[in-house]
């Protein structure tokens, strides 16, 4: 088992690196270097100067590859390429709670989740340039950023240019992206600029260390990384989503993890993957432990948006949200349905919502168009099996009747998709009738397609575009 790391003493690599300008004078500890660059980073805004930083994040999710993803682009980034950068989680603080393989695998590396940047901690974007990992677009309200200028200065950007103590307005500009997504063919200027498949963005992230040669990480870094490659791959298991690349980042990251530094992926010995079989175990069962989750903590707690131009409202905007949950639909349903006692199944008073209800809710709250919950889950199994894996999805549209544009559209082009595989599921269960709203659930017969396939999808029919991205 890979034990949590809190002190250590790093080895100096062989081709010494250095600290750069933003990291902690000789910081080879993680958890230092992480809170050193926040704190310098948040002076600098309030002095006006976060024009010399470069901010590192990755999706909206905040789930554990974008996490370890941009915490290691942000080490890369300073030590190696001697750029002032930190990174940032794309969630809340309070939010950290919704994940627990996340919690788990910070404390892992000996990092306290407080001396993370998280998303309700920075103000309206002032000028940062940004670094992208475990996504290759740059989210809408990070794209146009406005700054005081100094008094006494002529700053000009692009074509803006202003009085001294004018405020000045600029697009923001992203200088490095690491994805394994679908690429979306735009800031091309990027470098690096990868966009590459791989079972995870932590895999290309571990790659840009493997290759400066003799080069070293702190062992909680390897840890991490580690944490974030095992729960993306389900511990590098063959026939799985991990390929080449992620096999080659698991080699080189373990003898840095303080593992067994014989244990390698070129051995054919499944016993050499037994260390990461078992870290594997315990990140599932605590991302999956989320029965004591409300329909919208579990909504949210993996949660991407969308926006896109209908193809038959091109003038027009729809918003779309995309939420995977780890857990079936029939135990979510059941554990909102209320007992002859008046509670529901976690004893909750009979008022609260049912499923639909609070979908509605969260789409209100978020002012979509469509909400898609993408189950992921595992059978009960027999003993000493893990149960078959199962995937669902359900769909609720704010739309007036099954007739419009949207739904036909929508049903139409899901259940026409061979990499998803639908088969629609009917019953009074699944059922939800109120005006202005349609819902469908469908079984998904390839578990193997995650939102990854379903999103780019789900573009292409709103969008008109062809299909088979």
């Amino acid at each position: 088992m890979i034990r949590r790391l809190s002190v250590f003493k790093g080895k100096s690599p062989s081709t010494p690196t250095g600290p750069s300008a933003g990291a902690a004078p000789g910081a080879r500890d993680l958890a230092q270097f992480l809170d050193y660059q926040k704190v310098s980073y948040r002076r600098a805004v309030e002095q006006h100067q976060a024009r010399q930083w470069s901010v590192v994040m990755g999706n909206e999710a905040g789930d554990l590859d974008s996490l370890a993803s941009a915490i290691a682009y942000a080490w890369y980034a300073t030590n190696h390429l001697q750029q002032l950068t930190v990174p940032l989680v794309q969630i809340d603080r309070e939010d950290f709670a919704l994940r627990a393989e996340n919690l788990h695998a910070l404390e892992s590396a000996g990092i306290d989740p407080t001396i993370l940047l998280t998303a309700d901690e920075i103000p309206a974007p002032s000028g940062e340039t940004y670094a992208l990992v475990d996504h290759n677009k740059l989210d809408s309200r990070f794209a146009l950023v406005s700054f005081p200028a100094a008094s006494g200065s002529s700053l000009s950007h692009g074509s803006n240019h202003s009085t001294p103590g004018s405020p000045i307005s600029a697009e923001s500009k992203v200088v490095a992206i690491v994805d394994h997504h679908a690429d979306e063919g735009v800031h091309l200027d990027a470098n690096p600029r990868i966009v590459e498949q791989s079972g995870s963005c932590a895999s290309l992230v571990t790659r840009l260390f493997s290759s400066i040669p003799n080069y070293t990480i702190p062992p909680e870094l390897a840890v991490l990384l580690l944490s974030a490659i095992t729960i993306d791959t389900n511990g590098l298991k063959e026939g799985g989503k991990a390929v080449q690349v992620d096999r080659d980042a698991a080699d080189w990251l373990l003898p840095q993890a303080n593992l067994d530094a014989s244990t390698s992926f070129a051995s054919k010995d499944k016993d050499s993957y037994r260390a990461l079989r078992d870290l594997n175990d315990t990140l599932q069962s605590k991302k999956n432990d989320v029965a004591h989750l409300d329909t919208r903590d579990l909504l949210r707690r993996d949660y991407k948006e969308y926006t896109f131009a209908p193809a038959w409202a091109p003038d027009k905007t729809l918003r779309a949200g995309l939420a995977t949950v780890p857990r079936g639909l029939k135990g979510w349903l059941a554990d909102l349905r209320p007992s002859s006692a008046g509670t529901n199944a976690k004893g909750k008073d009979k008022s609260s919502p049912d499923f639909w209800d609070a979908c509605a809710s969260y789409m209100d709250e978020r002012e979509l168009d469509v909400l898609g919950v993408l189950t992921s889950w595992r059978d009960d199994g027999r003993i000493g099996s893990r149960g078959k894996h199962r995937r669902e999805q359900a769909w609720l549209l704010r739309t007036a009747s099954e007739s419009d544009e949207l739904p036909r559209r929508l049903w139409a082009g899901l259940e026409e998709s061979k990499a998803l595989k639908l088969k629609r599921k009917d019953g009074k269960r699944y059922a939800w009738y109120k005006d202005g709203w349609v819902a469908r659930v469908y079984e998904q017969g390839d578990a193997s397609a995650t939102r990854k396939a379903t999103a780019p999808l789900l573009r292409d029919i709103v969008e008109g575009r062809k299909a088979g991205l």
